[in-house]
């Protein structure tokens, strides 16, 4: 009993470990413009964060809600995907198709973020943002801003919804960035 008490110990210490922080979430509203931003810091290498936010035809086995992501059409940092997938809250279901572009940024010839703006569908305008801070650990973020009033939720919903999808995405990037980690080591 001793050794199994100690190895579930030692499994919950992994766990937390692999996370370096939790996700920190804020967000502001100004007018009908909302803007939701998850944060958290991880010990993975900007190379690694960088391979898996860029693997986009992947995002289907690692991103909860989204079940088909295809580039359409890629221009060196340009890339227009369709995405399909379902946006799934306890209290609300909504399938989605749409077409996002995505501008992959570097810095200094490193990775450093990217801009989405959702093109068509029922995201439409919809503007995301991933930013990558190098170091020990590495800093994650992703910004979403949305016209609420253009939102495609039940307005008494849309601010937890949005709230919602923003944390799954960073935490779900995360944790791929952790496995992708694991395996490489």
């Amino acid at each position: 009993m001793k050794t199994l008490l100690q190895t579930l110990f030692l499994s919950c210490l992994l766990v937390l470990s692999a996370h370096a922080e939790e996700t920190r979430m804020s967000m502001r509203q100004d007018g009908n413009i909302l803007v939701v931003e998850g944060r958290l810091e991880m010990l993975v290498s900007q190379e690694i964060a960088w391979a898996v936010l860029t693997d986009y035809p992947r995002f289907p086995e690692f991103v909860p809600g989204i079940t088909s992501n295809r580039i359409l059409e890629q221009r060196k940092e340009l890339k227009l995907i369709e995405q399909r997938g379902v946006i799934n809250t306890g209290q609300f279901r909504m399938p989605f198709q749409g077409v996002l572009q995505v501008e992959e940024h570097k810095r200094d010839g490193q990775p450093d973020g990217m801009k989405i703006v959702y093109v068509s569908g029922p995201l439409k305008d919809v503007q995301g943002e991933w930013n990558i801070r190098p170091g020990k650990p590495l800093g994650l973020s992703y910004r979403m801003r949305m016209d609420i009033s253009k939102a495609p939720f039940p307005p008494p919903l849309s601010v937890n919804i949005i709230e919602q999808q923003v944390r799954s995405w960073v935490e779900a990037f995360a944790h791929e960035m952790q496995d992708v980690k694991r395996k490489k080591e």
